[in-house]
């Protein structure tokens, strides 16, 4: 039990790829272990800043009190740590929509998608769209997107660097054998230089730790996690938009 809990377990913990088993234990030694307790805080608060910075916070509602226990825990971090986080990540601020900020981007960046960007105003040419889900619906959107964004760019000039990172089931989309979308992937990476696939490094481990073999398309990158590609675009400047 003295084991030091590595950031990959505590962020498959989080993003719900523990079994039952694995999450109890570890929920266990979250609450008798204040320094494990932080950062699980931390990196749920990193998550928090890309899912929920622009969502109000959910009513309460006494409908939903028996939620599950590490569930309320993650819920109580993931506010509390938005407010640490600002403080830790050197002055970032989390804002709201504003109206230029939005008028700065491409109307098919936004329209229907949530958008996050810590820019003070949104770089229109810097994007990365992200896909957590195997729904084919799902992921011809994330296609149709890039491409509608990368075409737009080149009839007017610009020179746009865009990037699909895909994680959990959205996996499926990059891996050589799963992609519906593998043909289709390789014309856009032909006419589109600075198109490029960025895979979950986590979610490939944890698919082959389970015996399953993962073989990516051609021409796509791996990250460590996608959570940490995609803090780090966004310190870059990147805008963020989940598909």
């Amino acid at each position: 039990m003295n084991e030091v809990v590595s950031d990959e377990t505590l962020n498959a913990f989080i993003d719900g790829e523990l079994d039952v088993a694995e999450s109890e234990a570890l929920l266990a030694r979250i609450r008798d272990d204040k320094e494990l307790s932080q950062r699980v805080c931390i990196l749920r608060g990193l998550q928090s800043m890309v899912r929920l910075a622009y969502i109000e916070p959910p009513v309460a509602d006494s409908r939903k009190s028996r939620t599950a226990p590490h569930r309320r825990l993650m819920q109580r971090c993931a506010y509390g740590c938005l407010v640490l986080l600002a403080g830790l990540s050197g002055g970032w601020a989390l804002r709201g929509q504003e109206p230029q900020a939005v008028a700065a981007l491409p109307a098919a960046v936004s329209s229907g998608y949530q958008v996050v960007s810590l820019a003070r105003k949104a770089d229109p040419n810097r994007v990365m769209l992200h896909l957590d889900s195997a729904a084919p619906a799902k992921m011809q959107a994330v296609l149709d997107r890039a491409e509608l964004l990368l075409d737009e760019a080149d009839k007017q000039g610009r020179a746009m660097q865009l990037e699909v990172i895909a994680n959990s089931h959205g996996l499926n989309l990059l891996r050589a054998g799963h992609s519906p979308y593998a043909e289709r992937m390789a014309r856009m990476k032909q006419r589109h230089a600075n198109l490029h696939w960025v895979a979950c490094g986590q979610s490939i481990t944890r698919l082959r730790n389970v015996g399953e073999q993962v073989m990516l398309l051609p021409d796509t990158q791996t990250a460590p996690t996608a959570i940490n590609e995609i803090v780090t675009r966004l310190q870059q400047g990147w805008t963020y938009v989940r598909v």
